[in-house]
């Protein structure tokens, strides 16, 4: 993530409970002109996050968020 300026504020701000958000949408609001690499990254945050269950998958590459990024991070 560091390697390509990818934040924590950031991806806290993606986590906005009751939204969907996806793939495309996030790589160009965060990258502008996303390339392979800037995709493929946001892709990987986004999984971790359903992973994590801050998101639920709905279809692939789109996600609904049912937390928010404070909730239960130590």
């Amino acid at each position: 993530m560091e390697r390509l300026n990818l934040s924590r504020a950031a991806v806290a701000g993606w986590l906005v409970p009751g939204t969907m958000i996806g793939a495309d949408d996030i790589a160009l609001r965060w990258a502008g002109m996303p390339n392979k690499n800037e995709r493929a990254l946001v892709t990987t945050v986004l999984e971790a996050l359903a992973d994590a269950a801050f998101l639920q998958r709905l279809s692939p590459g789109t996600y609904a968020v049912v937390r928010p990024s404070g909730e239960g991070y130590q």
